[in-house]
C-alpha cells in the first residue's frame, strides 16, 4: 500500500520562519566576533561578570491535531545564559500530560483502519469516538533573542520581551480509553436525537455523555509509526527531533527574582509527528494532512544565581551602555588639572604643600623643602646633609656635627696584638698512646662478606691513618650474629676480615704484614640477642700490641657469599 503524506501549508511557514531566525542567530554571531576582534587591543570589556538564570515553569498544555483538546497540564524548569546583550541560550526541559476528547462520531472506517483498534474488536459495525491521554517529555536547546536590547534610555529594564527558537528532542507515550473491563464500548446511544457536527451545544451535550460513559482508565497503548502496540506496558519510547518557536516577556521585581510568562510551539519531525494524539488515520488507505503540533502556556518564576557584588545581573536586564555611562560620570567628576608650578620645584601647585619653596632647595613629592639627616638643616645650605645618626643634635649653623676624632687601631696595634697572641699559643697535648686511637667499623648484609658502599669511607679513614703513621699495625677482627653453627659462622668471620685485609692491600698499598687477621665468630656479639642483627655482622680495627694473626677455621667449606669466596655447601644451620 502506497501512501502519499501531503505536508500542510502551514508547516512550510514554520519552516520559512525557523530557517529566518537561525540565519539572524548566526548573522548576529559572525559581526559580534567581528567587532570583538577589533576591540582585541583595546583595554576595554563592554561586557562585565554576568548571572546565569535558573526557573521554574508550569502552564497550559495541548495538543492540536485530529482530536479536540481537553484542560491539561505542564511543567518543567530551565537554565539560561546570556551570550551578549541580544542573544542568550537556553536549556529547556519539561514534562507535560495532554488529554483529549472529541464529540463528534469518528464512524466506523477509523476504527478499522487502526490497528489497536481493529485488533481490540471495532470492526465498524460500532461508532468511535476519538479520546486519548498522552504523556510527554522534551529537552531544547533554545536560542533567545531580546528585543528590548536596542533600548538605551534605562540602566535597568523592568520588562524584557524577547523570540525564542531551537532543535529539541522528545518522547512520548499516547492511550486510548477503549475498553470498559475487557469489553469494548457501545458508543451507539450518546448522540442520540443530536447534531453535534453542526450544532456547538449538541457538541457540549454529546461530551459530557461520553463523560460519563468512559471509565478514564486509558489502558490501551495507542498506535504508534513502528508497528501494532497495545496494553497499558506495551512498547518502549521512541526519541523524537522537533523544532521549537515561542515568545513571552519577563517582568523584573528585583535584581536576583523576576516572572514571565510565555507560549511555545513544538513542531514535531519522523513518522511519529502525527501520533502525539494517538490518531492519523481518516479513514482505509487514507492519512491525515498535517502533523500534531504541541502548544505550552506557562508561567515562569526566574532566578539569577552569582554573586551580586561581583556580578551583575543577565545581560538582557541592563543597558550595554551602563559601564560607558559609569565611565564617563567618573571622568567628569575629576578636578580639572591645573599644571602651574608657581616656585618652580618641579611640582605643581595642585599638590604642592609647599607653594613657596626657596629656589634651587631639593624638594619631594609634596614640594616640601628636603632634610635629609633631619638635623634641621635643610639641604640646600647642609654642608654636611646626612649626618650619621646619634649626632644630630650638635651640629652647627652649616650642619656640620661635632663628632670625636676616632680611636683607629694602627698598624704596630695589629702586629702587637698578633705577637701577642702567638706567644700565649700552647701545642696541642700530643697523644698518649698509639693505642688509644679510635678506628672506625664496618658492617655487612645477612650471610654475606662482600663489602658494603657505606664501608669505604671507614676503609679509606683506616689506610689514611696507617699511611700517616707508618710504625703502627691494625688489628683486623671479624665478628657474625648467632642465627648459624659456630663452626659457619668462624669461617664467614674470618672471610669478612680476609676481604677488608684484601681491599686495604690492593686499594692503598698498605703492606700485608702490617695488618693481623684475627676472627670472634659469635663469641662477641655487641647486641646479646640471638636473631639476626646488623651491629653484630661487622668488622673492626684496633692498633695492634704484642697481637699474632689467626689462620683460617679448621672447617670444612666456605661460608657465607662474597667476592673471592665460593657457595658454603651443607645446612648452615645444622653445621658442616
Amino acid at each position: 500500500m502506497l501512501i502519499i503524506k501531503v505536508i500542510y501549508p502551514m508547516s512550510r511557514k514554520i519552516y520559512s520562519l525557523l530557517t529566518g531566525i537561525f540565519c539572524l542567530f548566526l548573522l548576529t554571531t559572525v559581526t559580534a566576533q567581528d567587532n570583538g576582534n577589533a576591540r582585541a587591543n583595546l583595554k576595554f570589556n563592554a561586557q562585565p561578570k554576568h548571572m546565569w538564570e535558573v526557573g521554574l515553569h508550569a502552564g497550559h498544555f495541548m495538543v492540536v491535531g485530529d482530536v479536540l483538546p481537553r484542560p491539561s497540564f505542564g511543567a518543567g524548569f530551565h537554565v539560561r545564559r546570556a551570550l551578549d546583550y541580544a542573544w542568550s541560550v537556553r536549556l529547556d526541559a519539561m514534562y507535560g500530560r495532554a488529554l483529549g476528547l472529541e464529540p463528534r462520531n469518528s464512524g466506523g472506517s477509523h476504527a478499522i483502519a487502526n490497528p489497536v483498534l481493529s485488533d481490540l474488536g471495532y470492526d465498524g459495525t460500532n461508532a468511535w469516538y476519538h479520546n486519548y491521554k498522552t504523556e510527554f517529555f522534551s529537552v531544547d536547546l533554545q536560542g533567545v533573542f531580546s528585543l528590548n536590547s536596542f533600548n538605551f534610555n534605562d540602566q535597568t529594564r523592568k520588562v524584557n520581551w524577547y523570540l525564542l527558537g531551537g532543535p529539541g528532542v522528545n518522547t512520548f507515550k499516547a492511550y486510548y480509553d477503549a475498553l470498559d473491563g475487557s469489553a469494548t464500548y457501545n458508543f451507539n446511544s450518546v448522540d442520540n436525537g443530536l447534531d453535534p457536527g453542526n450544532v456547538k451545544d449538541d457538541r457540549k451535550t454529546v461530551a459530557s455523555n461520553l463523560k460519563d460513559l468512559l471509565d478514564g482508565d486509558y489502558e490501551t497503548r495507542a498506535e504508534t509509526a513502528s508497528g501494532r502496540r497495545s496494553g497499558s506496558g506495551g512498547g518502549s519510547r521512541q526519541i523524537n527531533l522537533h523544532a521549537t518557536l515561542g515568545a513571552g516577556f519577563s517582568y523584573r521585581i528585583n535584581e536576583k527574582v523576576n516572572i514571565g510568562i510565555e507560549h511555545q510551539v513544538k513542531v514535531l519531525f519522523g513518522n511519529e509527528s502525527d501520533l502525539v494524539d494517538g490518531y492519523r488515520w481518516r479513514g482505509p488507505d487514507d492519512l491525515t494532512q498535517y502533523r500534531d503540533m504541541v502548544n505550552y502556556t506557562n508561567l515562569r518564576l526566574n532566578i539569577n544565581i552569582g554573586d551580586s557584588e561581583k556580578a551583575s545581573e543577565p545581560l538582557w536586564w541592563i543597558s550595554p551602555m551602563d559601564l560607558l555611562a559609569d565611565d564617563l560620570a567618573e571622568v567628569k567628576a575629576r578636578p580639572i588639572i591645573d599644571m602651574t608650578d608657581s616656585d618652580g620645584d618641579g611640582v605643581i601647585d595642585m599638590i604642592d604643600q609647599e607653594k613657596n619653596s626657596i629656589d634651587g632647595f631639593p624638594v619631594d613629592t609634596r614640594g616640601i623643602a628636603l632634610d635629609s639627616d633631619g638635623d634641621g638643616v635643610l639641604d640646600g645650605n647642609d654642608k654636611e646633609p646626612y649626618t650619621p645618626a646619634g649626632f644630630v643634635n650638635t651640629v652647627d649653623a652649616d650642619g656640620i656635627s661635632a663628632m670625636p676624632t676616632p680611636n683607629y687601631t694602627s698598624e704596630d696595634d695589629v702586629n702587637r696584638i698578633v705577637d701577642a697572641k702567638i706567644a700565649a699559643n700552647t701545642a696541642a697535648t700530643a697523644i698518649s698512646s698509639a693505642a688509644d686511637w679510635f678506628l672506625p667499623m664496618i658492617h655487612f648484609d645477612f650471610n654475606e662478606y662482600s663489602l658494603k658502599n657505606s664501608s669505604f669511607g671507614p676503609l679509606h679513614h683506616v689506610a689514611t691513618v696507617m699511611k700517616q703513621n707508618p710504625n703502627i699495625r691494625v688489628v683486623v677482627a671479624g665478628h657474625t650474629d648467632r642465627t648459624s653453627s659456630n663452626c659457619y659462622n668462624e669461617v664467614l668471620s674470618f672471610n669478612r676480615a680476609e676481604t677488608s685485609i684484601d681491599y686495604l692491600v690492593t686499594k692503598y698499598g698498605i703492606s700485608r704484614d702490617r695488618l693481623v687477621l684475627k676472627y670472634g665468630g659469635e663469641e662477641t656479639n655487641l647486641v646479646a640477642t640471638n636473631a639476626k642483627n646488623m651491629m653484630n655482622r661487622r668488622v673492626e680495627f684496633s692498633i695492634a700490641n704484642d697481637e699474632t694473626e689467626m689462620g683460617r677455621p679448621d672447617c670444612n667449606g666456605n661460608a657465607g657469599s662474597g667476592a673471592g669466596g665460593t657457595n658454603f655447601s651443607g645446612n648452615k644451620e645444622a653445621g658442616f
